[in-house]
């Protein structure tokens, strides 16, 4: 649990894609926990069933509907059940993603376009269709999640650095043109992350050893998107908050003397 007194989102409603496994699970669970009612969407329904469940147990209000984020109409859809629902729409994650770790003689053609779909155009299509159906009228937060590479090359994840780093950019442009609609749009990038599919995928891979400073949680991964979309944050926007340890401005790992 974070520091935040429990009822800072009492009153609004949190979209949250990959809202069933993982980082978003636990983002999830997190704004439900400090008040918010919340809506889930990834593909597998049984996996949003089970969150659901457990949410529930919790005391937290819970929409779980299955959509892929590539497909806007799948999206609206998802958008509109959680304004008859629950009332409106304040707050938006974007988690969903893919992710597989190749080097690029090794990716097939599909392969990237595939991870680049999800990430970036599902981003902007959860984006747009949350813009156009509640938040152009009434404001709110889009929080996206990126990743911490996306100024550097990562050898076998080309496809998910330049997803991410587009993500990052629109990330900025929204925040530009939708401030004066009191809409904020600011971005979090996690770095090593334990108990994620993400992590274990590419440390498997890389055969990857991190120093124990540099391991974060899904919960501090959850903390800093329940501050951004919190009214603590109230002038940041166009950010991107770095949860990593400070691996990534390490970047000669020169040892401690």
């Amino acid at each position: 649990m974070s520091d935040f007194k429990e009822n800072i989102l009492k009153g609004r409603v949190a979209l949250i894609t990959g809202g069933a496994t993982g980082i978003g699970k636990e983002i999830a669970r997190t704004l439900g926990k400090h008040g918010a009612k919340i809506v889930i969407t990834s593909r597998k329904q049984e996996n949003l069933d089970a969150a659901r469940q457990e949410f529930e147990k919790e005391g937290i209000k819970c929409l779980a509907m299955s959509s892929d984020v590539r497909n806007p109409e799948a999206v609206e859809k998802v958008i509109a059940a959680a304004i008859k629902d629950f009332g409106g729409l304040n707050i938006v994650v974007n988690c969903a993603a893919g992710m597989f770790p190749a080097p690029i003689e090794r990716m097939s053609y599909n392969g990237f376009k595939t991870v680049v779909d999800i990430d970036l155009l599902g981003t902007y299509n959860v984006t747009k269709a949350a813009f156009t159906a509640h938040l152009k009228e009434h404001g709110g937060c889009i929080v996206n999640i990126t990743a911490p590479f996306e100024h550097w090359g990562v050898s076998t994840l080309a496809h998910v650095a330049a997803a991410k780093a587009g993500i990052e950019s629109l990330t900025r442009t929204c925040a530009v043109e939708w401030a004066p609609l009191g809409i904020r749009v600011n971005s979090v990038a996690p770095g090593f992350i334990s108990e994620t599919e993400g992590v274990k995928r590419f440390g498997e891979s890389q055969d990857v050893s991190v120093d124990k400073s540099l391991k974060g949680t899904r919960q501090d991964m959850a903390n800093a998107v329940l501050f951004l979309v919190s009214d603590s944050a109230r002038f940041i926007n166009g950010v991107c908050i770095r949860v990593d340890g400070g691996a990534t401005i390490d970047l000669l790992r020169m040892p401690v003397v």
